[in-house]
């Protein structure tokens, strides 16, 4: 009896809630009906409204809106702008109306289906029942695959159909709570609207409004006033809904009852793929004994015949179990995805509803690490991408077999015609038949094949798709929780209440029974590998016995390439090498016994935990050892990289006591980690990790002090350093970063903590492997740089022990310079790779921290969303039926930030790869100088130009943008910039062509002198006083150009020698061309030759030619030659002869003619006058 009370009570308790909630709804019905308005009949025309509103509303219908549209037509003194005015009215009253009948459609829906709920909750069990009691599927032995397999398709269909009702009802659910607050929040504005509609109907008719338009007004007022009403009970009906539906458990019963019917035809598709598989393997073992069969029962004539029938048997069962297997994979795969999709919305909705808590991140780190694995699957891609590709060029091939199939009269007259012997009709028949039979056998295996082949085709598909889409939802909500798990505490903040809850740790941490599993782990590996670890521990003992002995190589090395005259690279890559090799033995030995720990798949959790700790340990160790070696007396870093003695033994001082306290803090922590424990009870192993960060906290303090660590010991050596500027912030990042890791790990953001540990760590071996091969690329072109100048300087002393007058360069006449004239100089070129190599770091340094940060912290990945866009561009891609199509990509600040980094480095390399070029290559091959300059000059172009693509393309400006910037530009540059366009292109021409090259001796426009530059504008030449002319290139192109050293340096001088009338011409000339051909310089090839030319008014010109062989001595020859003539000529007595003038004067009146007065000469001058004889 109590049974049944209780149960009656159960039962009555919904049904009296069920009843107050109809009771409510009439009542609200009964209001509703209450406030609708009368209804009174429309004026037959528009007429002028009275001054004061009526405060009943008429009923409106849609007829009475469109007479009114009609009426409005026929008005005359209306005008458009008012008619169109009362027309948007009346539309919109249509509307209203229109929606009106909507809302109460909805709510006498609504409350019918209040009423009825639980008649609906009553037939949902009696399906929930009916599908409970469904038998399951059978089938019956005629049935043939191609019936099962359309049969298969409408199941499937059918499933797909359920799985989305039910998706769709979860999604009703989760939306109803939303859905409810909107709900109210709706019906308290309805009010307020309602209100203010009824405020304007009630308002005075503006003076100046026409009728028409004051009715047409009116009536949208009164059908969205009718609207508005009719929505409120609508959206009061929709929560009596929810709340019956609720208080009965309709939703949940609902939702079983479609979860159950995506059970039982999941249940049917499933049973209908094994009755296919079955029936396929059947026929394709039948096929495959069948074809056997007829291979040895067959003629020999027919054997071809029947090993082709055999194939095509065996390919059918094979494509068969690959079908099944596609299939298989295929059904995981969509498994995954949908719980994958179902698993994140659920998610969002949970952040939504309680935002970011503790046992959400909880969930999320639990959930990150059972993502399935993006490599995997992208690798699984790929292969079916190629797989793909090969069944359809199968397919094609099979099609073209199916067009090629020959009919039996062929296939019998090609094996008559094979036959050795003569056949007789008889059996010729039998073989015609047998013939007939087993290519109807072949066709129909043929065609099998086809389709089984467009099936497999199919379901690789299928599968393909499936995975990418598994792939792509696979990275969102990997992002999605990186971006929050991040920043959401997963500790509580450490207090003395914790520390009673650390036995439980402890306990777990020195239990015996687990260390006693990792040494009963050691130990049957050692013995099921006796092999492996005998070879290790003999390796181990070589490494430790060669590592001394390298320690000693090491010494005896470093001593002799401290010297400034060493150049070899070799002797430096040796003793890298030596030194990693010293560094990785014990971490090698340690990351060994990891390995053999963690070897077998089933070691228990524990186990798991020394393993990953062993590893994480081996990298912490590896990286101070290497440091350590590094910074050995007289080591790589002191010795080859030249860093200051004083500063490598501090640091190398510090890191011995940095290892054995870090080391073991860290195994630690990473074991406790590594626990199967409650994670919120991790207060022993946050301690332990604050420990490890208090002893790298007195490190970093001890060596980066400003005035007594690293830096002052740097600046004992060198005291104008630019980093001495930054020593201070250096030293507070230094302390700050693990202060910050102890503040977040004391709070309770240990797993943020953990995780910047991480992601520092990592960053740390980038700064270091950056620093050291930045230190290798600087040694390696010091090495060189010393080559070089060796060579230089020896070619310098032979040159000058020879005294070689031809050794002259041609760049260096009247004490002119060019740019390449300098080969001496290569602390410039030098100077100029440092800037290239140290911008070339900089960029992987942030590339490589970028790689590294970018997936974790979120201002990053926010930087490169949708919402931090700058613009917009359009890509085109191929799709991937092969179309190419347009799509717009968004260029975030992320991409105008690496844009930026490009530039800065395209304009450093801009202005140092020409030194590399020359430095690497150009000093190495035998070419002119002004060849050289060619070459680096283009090179700085080409370095320009794809700095330029490089930048535009990173911010989504590529060539499809370019070609119509560069179309507008063309035109722009044949009217503004045509001069800079000209000279730039010849320019271009200039350094391709070469008709002139830096250091040749031109002449342009009375301007002779020799080229010193060619820029991208104009070329600069240098005249011989020493003044410099810049010359437009395009007038080297467009006008004339005389190149005195362009093939040829012989050059001739033209000397002119007047000799007095009356002197011998003949004897003259052998005199001087005598001085020519004696003359060094002077070529015999072609010869001297003098030629008397002229009468001259005062002399006899005699013209005097010769060749040099060259211009640099040009000057001296001829001063040479003039000095010898003058002076030859005298000693024979030939005068030179100089211009003379006769005067003569005449006088009309001679006795007008006054002598000059005689001048009397002194007493010595009278005793040198000769005697009058």
């Amino acid at each position: 009896m109590p049974v049944r009370s209780n149960s009656l009570k159960s039962f009555l308790s919904p049904v009296i809630c069920l009843c107050l909630i109809l009771f409510s709804i009439i009542q609200a019905q009964g209001q509703t009906q209450t406030d609708a308005p009368t209804p009174t009949s429309p004026p037959a025309t528009p007429a002028p409204a009275t001054p004061a509103a009526t405060p009943q509303t008429p009923t409106v219908t849609s007829e009475t809106v469109q007479k009114r549209i009609e009426q409005l037509k026929e008005v005359k003194d209306l005008s458009e702008e008012n008619q169109k005015k009362a027309l948007d009215f009346y539309n919109q009253s249509l509307d209203n109306l229109k929606k009106t009948t909507d809302y109460q459609s909805d709510a006498q829906r609504n409350i019918e289906s209040a009423q009825n709920a639980m008649q609906r909750l009553e037939n949902l069990k009696a399906e929930i029942e009916k599908l409970n009691k469904q038998p399951a599927l059978t089938f019956t032995e005629n049935q043939t695959l191609a019936q099962l397999e359309q049969q298969l398709v409408q199941e499937e269909a059918e499933l797909e159909k359920d799985k989305a009702a039910a998706a769709s009802w979860d999604e009703e659910i989760a939306r109803r709570s939303t859905r409810q607050k909107e709900v109210l929040t709706r019906v308290t504005e309805l009010d307020d609207r309602i209100s203010e509609l009824e405020k304007q109907l009630k308002l005075p008719v503006p003076a100046d409004e026409p009728a028409a338009v004051t009715d047409a007004r009116r009536m949208e007022l009164a059908t969205r006033l009718s609207m508005r009403k009719a929505e409120k009970p609508a959206l009061k009906s929709e929560l009596t809904v929810y709340e019956a539906e609720e208080a009965i458990g309709f939703p949940r019963m609902n939702q079983d009852y479609l979860k159950l019917e995506v059970k039982k035809q999941t249940e049917r598709v499933d049973a209908l793929k094994a009755q296919i598989k079955k029936l396929r393997d059947r026929e394709a073992a039948m096929r495959v004994r069948e074809a056997k069969q007829q291979v040895f029962e067959t003629n020999p004539l027919l054997q071809p015949l029947a090993e082709k029938n055999q194939k095509y048997a065996e390919e059918i069962l094979e494509l068969t179990r690959k079908i099944e297997t596609t299939d298989k994979k295929y059904s995981q795969s969509t498994k995954i995805l949908e719980e994958l999709r179902k698993q994140f919305d659920q998610t969002k909705a949970k952040e939504d509803s309680i935002g970011l808590t503790g046992p959400i991140g909880l969930m999320l780190r639990s959930q990150q690490a059972n993502l399935p694995d993006i490599e995997t699957r992208k690798q699984d891609i790929e292969k079916y991408s190629k797989t793909i590709d090969q069944v359809n060029l199968k397919q094609f091939e099979l099609d073209d077999a199916w067009a090629d199939f020959p009919s039996v009269d062929e296939k019998f007259d090609e094996i008559r015609q094979n036959s050795s012997r003569q056949m007789t009709e008889e059996e010729e028949l039998n073989l015609k038949n047998i013939i007939e039979e087993t290519l109807t056998k072949q066709k129909e295996y043929l065609d099998t094949l086809i389709r089984s082949n467009k099936s497999y085709f199919t379901k690789l598909l299928d599968i393909y798709t499936t995975e990418k889409q598994l792939v792509k939802e696979t990275e969102a909500y990997a992002d999605y929780i990186q971006e929050r798990i991040f920043w959401i505490k997963s500790s509580p903040p450490i207090s003395i209440s914790e520390i009673k809850q650390t036995s439980h740790t402890l306990r777990w941490l020195f239990s015996p029974t687990h260390w006693k599993q990792v040494y009963t782990a050691v130990g049957e590996d050692v013995f099921s590998n006796p092999v492996i670890y005998f070879t290790a521990f003999f390796c181990f003992l070589s490494l430790l016995y060669l590592a001394y002995n390298v320690r000693q190589q090491l010494r005896i090395i470093n001593k002799e390439i401290i010297r400034s005259s060493f150049r070899k690279f070799g002797i430096t890559a040796r003793v890298a090498f030596l030194t990693l090799f010293i560094a990785i033995v014990w971490p090698g030995f340690i990351w060994f016994i990891a390995w053999r720990v963690g070897s077998h798949p089933d070691v228990p959790p524990f186990v798991k935990a020394v393993d990953s700790s062993l590893r994480q340990v081996g990298w912490l160790l590896f990286f101070w050892e290497l440091i350590r070696q590094i910074c050995r007396p007289l080591g790589l870093g002191e010795s080859h990289f030249g860093w200051y003695k004083q500063t490598v033994l501090y640091v190398r001082k510090n890191i011995r006591w940095v290892i054995p306290i870090s080391i073991p803090l860290l195994f630690i922590t990473m074991l406790l980690h590594g626990k199967e424990v409650d994670r919120t009870q991790d207060l022993l192993e946050r301690l332990f990790f604050i420990a490890l960060l208090v002893a790298y906290t007195i490190f970093a303090r001890r060596v980066f002090h400003p005035r007594s660590g690293l830096f002052q010991s740097i600046m004992n050596y060198n005291h104008e350093v630019w980093y001495d500027r930054l020593k201070f912030v250096v030293y507070f990042l230094a302390l700050f970063v693990p202060c910050l890791l102890i503040f977040l790990a004391l709070i309770g953001f240990y797993f943020t903590a953990m995780s910047l540990f991480h992601l520092i760590f990592l960053t740390l071996w980038l700064f270091l492997v950056v620093i050291l091969f930045r230190a290798i690329l600087l040694r390696w072109i010091l090495i060189h740089h010393r080559k070089l100048s060796y060579q230089q300087n020896q070619e310098r002393l032979d040159a000058f022990r020879k005294e070689s007058l031809e050794s002259s360069s041609e760049t260096n006449i009247a004490g002119i310079t060019t740019e390449e004239e300098n080969p001496a100089d290569l602390t410039k070129i030098s100077a100029q790779i440092k800037k290239l190599v140290n911008a070339s770091m900089a960029v992987i340094l942030l590339v490589g921290a970028f790689w590294i940060w970018g997936d974790t912290l979120p201002a990053f990945n926010r930087l490169d969303s949708v919402d931090y866009k700058l613009w917009s561009t359009a890509v085109e891609v191929v799709g991937e039926d092969g179309k190419v199509t347009e799509r717009l990509e968004p260029v975030t600040y992320l991409d105008f930030g690496m844009a930026l980094i490009f530039a800065v480095f395209a304009v450093v390399a801009t202005n140092n790869a020409p030194g590399l070029l020359e430095f690497l290559v150009l000093q190495r091959l035998p070419l002119e100088a002004s060849v050289k300059y060619a070459i680096t000059t283009l090179a700085r172009y080409f370095v320009v130009l794809i700095g330029i693509f490089v930048v535009f393309s990173t911010m989504g400006i590529g060539w499809t943008k370019l070609q119509w910037l560069a179309t507008a530009l063309t035109f722009g540059l044949g009217f503004g910039l045509q001069e800079i366009f000209a000279n730039f292109v010849s320019g271009l021409i200039l350094l391709i062509e070469r008709p002139i090259r830096v250091g040749d001796i031109i002449t342009v426009d009375d301007i002779t002198g020799m080229v010193s530059r060619i820029r991208m504008r104009a070329t600069t030449i240098t005249n011989w006083d020493r003044k410099e002319y810049i010359v437009p290139n395009r007038d080297f192109i467009t006008g004339k150009l005389l190149n005195w050293t362009l093939t040829d340096s012989v050059n001739r001088i033209t000397l002119t020698v007047g000799v007095a009338y009356g002197s011998d011409t003949n004897y003259a000339s052998d005199i001087a061309l005598k001085i020519l051909t004696d003359h060094p310089l002077v070529l015999e090839d072609p010869p001297p030759s003098i030629t008397f030319e002229s009468f001259g008014d005062s002399t006899l010109n005699l013209i005097l030619r010769a060749y040099l062989p060259d211009l640099d001595k040009r000057l001296v020859v001829i001063h040479e030659i003039h000095t010898a003539i003058h002076e030859q000529y005298a000693k024979a007595g030939i005068e030179i002869a100089f211009p003379q003038r006769d005067i003569h004067l005449y006088y009309e009146n001679k006795s007008s003619f006054i002598a000059p007065p005689e001048i009397q000469p002194t007493e010595s001058e009278s005793q040198n006058l000769p005697e009058d004889k």
